[in-house]
């Protein structure tokens, strides 16, 4: 086995998410521009917080929080919880095997303290009731049941809580980091303070599917014209995982990644080996894939958009390749390719990694997700049993 010398560093707040990022490169011209959203999408289910980005650790309202020595109870309206209807989160969500519930959370979230003790308040939306809801209950009979439904409780979510002086955020920045298929922790850093709540998506009860009545199937709207594009997600979101950043205007960098190449795979085995100059492959799984909207910069190499045609977004499969006694990440411009078809003469860009070796999770499966940064700045992280690679990039104006 070739033996390469590892470089350790601390690693910050990661998360496999769709982050919505003030941008530097343009103003911000309405409240919607200083919102930040991160998700993750794990076996095609998704977690997602908005927060609001302009909160700053030094405001009046901030510091009645954050400063514990006072010890008043205190609490400071943070953002908004949403996702599938199978997500855990503390108390909040269905146990393993309850009858599915007809939506997932959609809560409004408040950082509070009271002594040392910290939670997220979450604090259900009501619903909005349609049109067609309206018009109905005004043409209810006399005799119907006007009993209204039992109003949603708050939900406390217990946090951990650490302080760190030596890793610090001027304003609130919160990840999803994946655990495993179906399992994360969601991660806030403000200040000094780091909170932490494990997140799990439950397996859901089945209902019994209704009869078929002949062998005629539905009715479909779908033609030659259609928009293909959340048929090819949802068929690409069978296999592998997402994660995204995306800016206030929109724009959005795409990661997607192989589900279930665990340590126990043929192909982690080989990378424990992988000799200098060689490729890491999968032969379980595509090559990661990148899709980005805007232009990245690590150092002095540019990440473009529109290498595969003019207007379109940047694609390309990432390869993590082995050089002398440290790891590269080079982007290819075949971006679906599998993960043995890595062909060189098709080799756009290559950036150094750091890499990290050791830790006490030794069976994570392969992961790649995105770290939040300053704002205009994201960190890609790809995480494989103990190993862990990691770069930064600015977003391109």
């Amino acid at each position: 086995m070739h033996h390469r010398r590892l470089r350790l560093f601390p690693i910050g707040l990661v998360a496999g998410l769709v982050l919505l990022l003030p941008h530097t490169g343009s103003a911000q011209t309405d409240e919607q521009d200083t919102l930040a959203r991160t998700a993750l999408t794990l076996s095609a289910r998704q977690i997602s917080v908005s927060y609001d980005s302009t909160l700053k650790v030094d405001d009046p309202a901030s510091r009645a929080v954050l400063d514990a020595a006072t010890g008043e109870a205190a609490e400071i309206h943070l953002g908004r919880l949403e996702g599938n209807r199978a997500l855990r989160i503390g108390p909040l969500g269905p146990e393993a095997g309850d009858d599915p519930p007809r939506s997932g959370p959609d809560h409004e979230l408040w950082l509070a303290r009271s002594g040392s003790t910290w939670v997220l308040d979450a604090r259900p939306i009501p619903e909005e009731e349609d049109e067609d809801d309206e018009a109905e209950t005004e043409t209810e009979t006399d005799d119907a049941d006007e009993s209204e439904a039992e109003p949603l409780e708050p939900v406390q979510i217990p946090l951990t809580h650490v302080v760190r002086p030596d890793e610090t955020s001027d304003t609130p920045l919160v990840t999803l980091v994946p655990s495993g298929d179906d399992t994360g922790e969601m991660m806030l850093l403000w200040g000094e303070h780091h909170w932490s709540a494990d997140f799990e998506f439950v397996e859901l009860a089945r209902r019994p599917r209704p009869e078929r009545t002949s062998n005629i199937g539905p009715a479909s709207s779908l033609t030659r014209d259609s928009d293909t594009s959340a048929r090819w997600r949802g068929a690409r979101l069978g296999t592998r995982n997402e994660t995204v950043v995306a800016t206030p205007a929109g724009e959005t960098i795409q990661v997607l990644f192989q589900k279930e190449l665990g340590t126990d795979h043929r192909d982690f085995a080989a990378l424990e080996s992988t000799a200098d100059g060689e490729i890491v492959e999968l032969s379980g799984g595509a090559a990661i894939r990148l899709r980005s909207e805007v232009s990245l910069r690590s150092g002095d190499t540019l990440i473009p958009t529109e290498n595969l045609a003019p207007n379109f977004p940047g694609s390309y499969a990432l390869w993590l390749q082995a050089v002398g006694d440290g790891w590269r990440l080079v982007f290819n411009h075949e971006a679906d390719s599998w993960g043995t078809q890595h062909d060189p003469a098709f080799d756009a860009a290559e950036i150094d990694l750091t890499h990290v070796h050791g830790g006490a999770t030794t069976d994570r499966p392969l992961q790649a997700y995105w770290v939040p940064r300053r704002p205009g700045e994201v960190g890609l992280v790809i995480h494989w049993g103990q190993h862990s690679w990691t770069a930064d990039f600015t977003i391109e104006p």
